[in-house]
């Protein structure tokens, strides 16, 4: 953990207490402590995710950092979205590039690139840890604003949005940890059904089942409330409902 920690720019340091676990897999590519938090690396900027990771693999340090220096930041903020402090998104980073280089030979690319599975892991790491705000922004952005009326009822309209998205996102906390996942990735990270499967390794038809399950029970949650569910739905209505951004 401390080669990656270095890594992140030497912005984090171990907690008191903290027990950090030892990379079953091998080291880190030798000299990507002394990187830092772009990543260090000139690179063609064509060079294929798949091809940098086989090199980094293969133990070349600059490969590493350069897959660091191109996904740290969409990492950095899929972290800070979740749990809203600098530092503890900073250490969610650590660890998604330290279970990425542990799992190196499980690492998925898809389509071409490993930010998907980045972005997997860095979701079941807030998840884990527990520190995440689980806010899901993205998915609550899309709730329609309040129109532009008299000052009272617009606040009266604010009040209530803010308690129904609050509801929303107490509903999606409570789907088991395999229903978020799929969820985060379909609806807010708007991967295709194909594309989470991949990421996940399972059956396309496994994340369409817990898409479904996942719907079934907000609807069971929500009851009767003015939710913004077809944002929900969309997906389920076939794999290329939503591309990735």
């Amino acid at each position: 953990m401390r080669y990656v920690r270095r890594l992140v720019s030497g912005s984090t340091s171990a907690q008191p207490g903290r027990v950090e676990r030892a990379c079953p897999a091998g080291r880190l590519p030798r000299g990507s402590g002394r990187l830092g938090r772009s990543g260090g690396a000139v690179l063609d900027a064509d060079e294929s995710d798949a091809a940098l990771w086989l090199e980094a693999v293969a133990g070349a340090e600059r490969a590493f950092a350069a897959i660091f220096g191109r996904h740290r930041a969409r990492v950095f903020r899929k972290a800070y979205a979740r749990v809203r402090n600098v530092h503890d998104a900073e250490d969610v980073v650590a660890m998604v590039f330290f279970e990425a280089w542990c799992l190196r030979a499980k690492v998925r690319i898809v389509d071409g690139s490993l930010l998907p599975w980045l972005l997997a892991v860095t979701t079941n790491v807030t998840l884990n840890n527990d520190r995440a705000a689980r806010r899901y922004r993205r998915l609550l952005a899309k709730v329609p604003e309040a129109p532009q009326s008299d000052p009272v009822p617009e606040l009266d309209e604010r009040l209530d949005l803010r308690e129904r998205t609050n509801q929303l996102t107490q509903s999606i906390r409570r789907l088991s940890q395999s229903e978020r996942v799929v969820v985060d990735l379909c609806l807010i990270e708007e991967l295709t059904m194909t594309s989470a499967a991949s990421v996940l390794d399972v059956p396309v038809g496994t994340v369409k089942s817990r898409l479904f399950a996942a719907r079934r029970k907000l609807r069971t949650y929500l009851g009767d409330q003015e939710i913004p569910l077809l944002v929900v739905d969309e997906p389920l209505t076939g794999e290329t409902t939503h591309g990735r951004r």
